[in-house]
């Protein structure tokens, strides 16, 4: 079994379930290997295929200008998601924040699967610019982050972008999740780390005001910018084993072996792939 289901997030007794039906475990995150210990589990941490697509990318040159972003100020790169409720609830917070901000510029990731119309009321503001599927070439240009929780939040962090991570959901919904929830935190940096790297502000916490006094922190140039910089470098190091794939491939082929089967190469220009 490759990549773990989140069995450490919430209802944990699932990890027995596994244990009992999957000989191999090969995770990507490196607390899940002490976490199936409890369960008296020795599990495989094979690296994080997000560090291995953010080593791999190159970057285009001419983004900037492709954008029309001007250099003259920095750039704060806005997440807000990639579902529709998550956009819905904290574009309207993020605009009031961009206000406060004129004379930085924003660039927001939009993806191609929700209305371009969730997005407008961020569009219509001057010092801001919509980048749709190009997260990787605007965290490439930033000088700081807001983003909603998710796999972003890792992406931000090995991009060396001081971030702050926001997450608002409907009020029945966060108030069930806490309540089953087994985790400090809801961002994956924080987690990997294992203590708060990075501000995670949820629900009401979210609101311009408090997202704007962090802003101002991470955009300076300070000890808390650079402490936080620091520790995506002490990330970076705990994910870094080489090639994720490579590893998790490696490891089949020998557990393979030792069960008694004889893995055979595939000939790329016969095999015929399912769309």
């Amino acid at each position: 079994y490759y990549i773990s289901p989140k069995v450490w997030a919430w209802n944990q007794s699932r990890a027995w379930h596994l244990k009992a039906n999957v000989d191999r475990m090969f995770v990507i995150l490196p607390f899940e290997k002490e976490f199936f210990k409890k369960f008296d589990w020795e599990v495989d941490y094979v690296g994080n295929p997000v560090l291995d697509a953010v080593k791999s990318f190159e970057p285009n040159v001419n983004f900037m200008s492709d954008k029309k972003i001007a250099g003259s100020s920095p750039l704060i790169a806005l997440l807000p998601g990639s579902r529709k409720q998550e956009v819905l609830r904290i574009v309207p917070v993020m605009r009031e924040v961009i206000t406060r901000f004129p004379d930085l510029q924003f660039a927001v990731a939009t993806v191609n699967n929700l209305d371009p119309g969730l997005y407008s009321p961020l569009a219509a503001l001057p010092n801001v610019r919509l980048v749709e599927e190009d997260t990787y070439n605007l965290l490439s240009n930033a000088h700081a982050a807001i983003v909603t929780s998710g796999t972003a939040t890792l992406e931000t962090a090995l991009f060396k972008v001081p971030q702050i991570v926001v997450y608002r959901a409907a009020t029945l919904t966060v108030a069930l999740v806490r309540r089953i929830i087994k985790v400090k935190f809801i961002s994956l940096v924080n987690l990997i780390a294992g203590r708060e790297v990075v501000k995670e502000l949820i629900q009401d916490g979210a609101n311009a005001e408090t997202l704007s006094n962090e802003l101002k922190a991470i955009v300076a140039n300070g000890i808390y910018r650079k402490t936080m910089l620091d520790e995506y470098d002490r990330i970076m190091k705990m994910l870094d084993t080489g090639s994720a794939s490579e590893n998790a491939g490696r490891l089949m082929v020998e557990a393979l072996r030792g069960y008694g089967v004889t893995p055979q190469p595939i000939n790329p220009s016969t095999h015929q792939h399912n769309s």
